[in-house]
């Protein structure tokens, strides 16, 4: 879900894989309301892929997500137009980038 910053699982199965909500934060729904979400590290893999990742712990009711900086930290984008999912390569900007705005810098 490229909306949701966060994965989420319900709670059953967080239980289920020995997951605890050792953080908290506040979370803004698709309503505009703003909850508290307890929030556990997890291994999360998609094609192959395997990375350590921040999941919300949902409710029941609540459908698992994959959030988009799970997918960012996998390695991955959806493409806008097919949906799918596409291999990306990550960002990181380095000590270059910075100095760019610095006197003399090229």
């Amino acid at each position: 879900d490229t909306g949701a910053t966060f994965s989420k699982i319900p709670r059953s199965l967080a239980a289920k894989l020995g997951l605890e909500g050792k953080y908290e934060t506040e979370v803004e729904l698709g309503d505009k309301r703003i909850i508290k979400r307890k929030l556990s590290l997890a291994e999360i893999e998609i094609e192959e892929v395997r990375r350590p990742v921040l999941v919300a712990i949902g409710e029941e009711e609540e459908r698992p997500v994959v959030g988009y900086t799970a997918l960012e930290l996998l390695g991955f984008k959806v493409n806008p137009i097919t949906g799918k999912l596409e291999k990306a390569i990550p960002i990181e900007y380095g000590e270059k980038e910075k100095r760019l705005g610095e006197k003399g810098a090229n």
